[in-house]
């Protein structure tokens, strides 16, 4: 078996049996490429916008019903909520930024 002749080289434990397999099913499928493909997180299917709108329209919304109401976890909102400069204050989603005045 593959497995045990890359450990018998490398070493024990060197790299699972999971990764092995995954290389083989890679290479023979005609993927002969040793580099590393880029990685990230999928891109979001919470629309910011819509998300900002919600907010907006009722600052006292809790986190978990903004999640109910969008079909997402409480921390995808929350971090949603970070990324678009949203806190809690007072009870209340405020943006970041200070407004002139």
């Amino acid at each position: 078996m593959a497995s045990r002749n890359i450990s018998s080289v490398f070493g024990e434990g060197s790299v699972s049996e999971r990764t092995i397999r995954w290389w083989f099913e890679k290479f023979r499928s005609g993927d002969l490429s040793l580099k590393n493909e880029p990685r990230g997180r999928p891109k979001s299917v919470l629309d910011e916008d819509h998300l900002r709108a919600l907010v907006e329209a009722n600052p006292q919304t809790a986190i978990r019903g903004l999640a109910a109401d969008l079909g997402v976890s409480a921390t995808t909102v929350a971090r949603h909520l970070a990324a678009i400069g949203k806190v809690k204050k007072l009870d209340k989603w405020v943006g970041t930024t200070p407004v002139d005045g």
